[in-house]
């Protein structure tokens, strides 16, 4: 009797305790929060709970959320095969706002909030700090243009999708060149490529000429690629080392759930 109970008492309590202490504090659905929000992630099922993880990190779109970004696994889940943690945060009331001196608006510091989200991830996985991607959709593209500018130390590249600067364009990025590839339907009614959008997003081809000169690229690419459904012209012989690339398409706001890792391998290349 003694030795059922004891056998009873290591099944209810020792062993719920080993499976959740070999786990993350947080993540695989759990919120990881931060001072000014949270944030989700979810790290490849074959981890050796070792090796150092490449990171993604997706800022997703206007009134959506970390969830629904997790929810989309035809984007997640080729990623997670690559070997990438996979990291979403939070907007607050679902909306990414706008940084920069003199720029910013009223809310939450972005820039603070995810520099407090990366500090995070690097204390509970071994983030590979030569591989990270920080990518978005939308409004959440729009983020990654900002965060670029004004954070561009903690990634290595950048992949925003349809979305850029809003409001207006910054005088200057004090982080200095960055890699960054650009995706954006040339139909696209919701951020317009050409010209200013109707929600006063800033033309997608005044920043790409912004940050040619940032990078010290010349006026025309010196090469270009086609994918299935995009075509990038690319800038590759820039001064400051960097590459940017501009790949457009005939559709409109979309963002097909290849397109994440796509940019990923793009970035895994930038560094070997």
């Amino acid at each position: 009797m003694r030795a059922l109970l004891f056998c009873w008492f290591m099944t209810v309590f020792m062993v719920p305790f080993a499976v959740s202490a070999a786990e993350p504090v947080c993540g695989a659905g759990g919120k990881c929060t931060v001072p000014g929000g949270y944030y989700l992630a979810e790290a490849p099922p074959d981890w050796d709970r070792k090796a150092l993880l490449p990171l993604v990190v997706f800022f997703h779109g206007w009134n959506a959320s970390p969830e629904g970004t997790f929810h989309n696994r035809s984007m997640v889940k080729p990623v997670l095969d690559r070997g990438a943690l996979f990291v979403a945060p939070y907007a607050r009331i679902g909306y990414w706002r706008q940084m920069g001196a003199g720029r910013a608006e009223e809310g939450r510091d972005e820039a603070a909030f995810i520099r407090a989200v990366m500090a995070d991830v690097a204390k509970r996985w071994p983030v590979d700090d030569r591989r990270t991607l920080a990518a978005g959709f939308s409004r959440g593209a729009s983020m990654v243009w900002n965060v670029a500018c004004y954070t561009g130390d903690l990634f290595t590249a950048y992949l925003p999708i349809a979305g850029g600067f809003w409001s207006s364009m910054p005088e200057d990025c004090p982080s200095g060149p960055v890699n960054m590839r650009h995706i954006h339907g040339l139909s696209d009614k919701v951020v317009a490529y050409d010209r200013i959008g109707r929600y006063n997003s800033m033309p997608i081809t005044d920043g790409m000429t912004f940050l040619r000169k940032l990078d010290g690229c010349g006026a025309k690419p010196d090469g270009s690629i086609s994918l299935p459904k995009y075509q990038c012209d690319i800038w590759s012989d820039c001064g400051s080392g960097r590459e940017l690339q501009l790949c457009t398409h005939p559709g409109g706001h979309s963002i097909p759930g290849e397109w994440v890792a796509q940019g990923y391998d793009w970035m895994t290349g930038l560094s070997n």
